[in-house]
């Protein structure tokens, strides 16, 4: 009984075998099938795709020389109406070098250039050489910080280094308004310019002049700050002045806040304009006369600018500070910047005169007389006007 069923069940599990191999012989021959599709449905199918997927690959690359058509014509177009221009533009904004005469690089990479003849090789090497020349010369004449200039005055371009915040992008200049106006900024947060510490020691000032008793002294060089901002930069390179943030430029109170700004309103209510950049060496006068010149029909004339001595009477807790925020804003604009302070420092420059009486608010007056002695005795000729103050202004 037993045996009996064992051999039914082979059976049985034989005749199922053979009908699976049947069916998978019969849908390889309809053509396959997908998606639970058997039989003739599935070919057809198939065949459908095929159809579609050639269709599309037409497609394709028919858009595609089409778009690479439609490129080079509007390449070929803004070339020629550039003329040299294009190529060399987009070679500007890379940061590559300049391209040579006659060649012309266009959006798509392709360089065209001429072949040369012998004589144009020539001269080409021949301009080459005078146009190099010509600009070492220039950068010669142009450079301030040449080794005549820094013989005269070693500080020359000296300029204390710009320390970044540690706060980054989120570091607000009302920070730096909060400390009390007359502390010495040695508890200012990085970023307020304001430090003592970033000046680091002040070199002793060099005795360069001989007075007729025989005496050695130094006479500084007010034009330095004046150097620097005509140049547009400090000995290493960097910006002169050195930039500010717009932030500057908003409502700040006393303290920081975002209201009661009484410097801007009084600046504000004055109407007080800027007549011109700070580097202008030119004015324009209208209707009056200026220095003799005349108004010929009422016409307005270019002449050249007077010549301006900037003096400041300080003390030595406000370099950092206070002489640094005029170095950085409007002393480049004077033609002589000079400040009298208890410490000379030949990088600002500072001078520490003599003066009689002590030295105090009340006895200013003192420290006055001794400055305008030593202007007179050394910077006389030199400038048309003189204006002083103190060491708590900002000139315009």
């Amino acid at each position: 009984m037993h045996h009996r069923r064992t051999k039914a069940a082979t059976t049985t599990s034989s005749s199922k075998v053979s009908a699976s191999r049947e069916r998978r012989a019969r849908r390889k021959l309809d053509g396959g099938a997908t998606n639970g599709c058997h039989g003739d449905g599935g070919g057809k199918g198939y065949g459908a795709r095929i159809v579609l997927l050639a269709v599309g690959s037409i497609v394709l690359g028919a858009v595609i020389l089409w778009g690479g058509a439609l490129h080079r014509v509007t390449t070929k177009t803004e070339a020629e109406s550039d003329g040299d221009k294009g190529g060399n533009r987009v070679l500007s904004q890379l940061g590559k070098f300049p391209l040579p005469k006659g060649m012309k690089r266009l959006r798509n990479s392709k360089i065209h250039k001429p072949p040369p003849n012998d004589a144009d090789i020539v001269t080409d090497i021949i301009k080459d050489d005078n146009t190099n020349n010509n600009n070492n010369n220039n950068n010669n004449n142009d450079n301030p910080y040449n080794p005549a200039a820094l013989a005269k005055n070693p500080h020359l371009g000296w300029q204390p280094p710009l320390l970044p915040s540690p706060l980054g992008y989120s570091f607000s200049w009302r920070v730096c308004f909060r400390a009390d106006a007359k502390n010495d900024g040695s508890a200012q947060p990085v970023g307020c310019r304001e430090n003592p510490d970033e000046f680091g020691t002040a070199p002793p000032p060099p005795l360069n002049f001989v007075t007729d008793s025989g005496e050695k002294i130094w006479v500084p060089d007010v034009t330095m700050v004046r150097t620097m901002l005509l140049h547009g930069m400090d000995i290493d390179g960097n910006v002169f002045p050195p930039p500010l943030d717009e932030e500057l430029c908003q409502d700040i109170g006393v303290t920081g806040g975002k209201s009661g700004d009484s410097n801007k309103e009084c600046v504000r209510e004055a109407n007080i304009r800027a007549t011109g950049p700070l580097n202008a060496t030119t004015v324009t006068i209208s209707p009056s006369n200026h220095y003799g010149e005349s108004i010929v029909d009422g016409e307005a004339i270019v002449v050249p600018a007077p010549r301006i001595m900037c003096l400041v009477y300080t003390m030595a807790d406000a370099h950092g500070n206070r002489i640094r925020a005029m170095r950085d804003t409007w002393a480049g604009g004077c033609d002589g910047f000079l400040a009298f302070s208890t410490q000379s420092d030949p990088r600002l420059p500072t001078i520490s005169l003599e003066h009689e009486g002590p030295e105090s608010y009340d006895n200013m007056w003192q420290k006055v007389r001794s400055i305008w002695r030593f202007v007179g005795t050394h910077y006389l000729e030199d400038f048309d006007w003189f204006f002083i103050g103190g060491g708590d202004l900002f000139v315009m």
